[in-house]
């Protein structure tokens, strides 16, 4: 039987930190939990990156561009393997080689994307 989702709204401090959480579960519900908490903090960040990456709203650095679209693209295909596996049930998130994957791909999409926040930040004009 799949773990019971709760309404009430949940806060992600970022992807890293949800890749700890599901470095730790230990339980079909915690590691739904985590992987959770994973899609909410790719949602979010994707949101946010949309915005950079768009031409006429955005402020991201054109050198930058090619690298926010890999990310970008990282991202989104971490996040459709958060669906899946929660759409999967229980069983799917017993199956400790997969979660191990997503958890693999998951924090290989939070270094990627926290070194092109670094690299938005180390321009000089990241300090205006």
């Amino acid at each position: 039987m799949a773990a019971i989702e709760t309404s009430e709204p949940r806060f992600v401090d970022s992807l890293l930190g949800a890749v700890h959480r599901l470095e730790s579960a230990r339980s079909p519900r915690a590691t739904r939990e985590a992987i959770r908490d994973c899609a909410l903090a790719i949602e979010f960040r994707l949101d946010t990156l949309a915005r950079e990456l768009d031409p006429e709203r955005g402020v991201l650095d054109p050198s930058l561009r090619s690298a926010g679209q890999a990310v970008e693209f990282i991202l989104r295909n971490v996040l459709v393997d958060a669906w899946q596996l929660l759409q999967s049930g229980d069983e799917a998130l017993a199956d400790w080689p997969r979660v191990i994957a997503f958890r693999r791909a998951a924090a290989h999409a939070a270094r990627r994307e926290a070194e092109f926040a670094f690299g938005q930040l180390s321009l000089p004009e990241a300090l205006d």
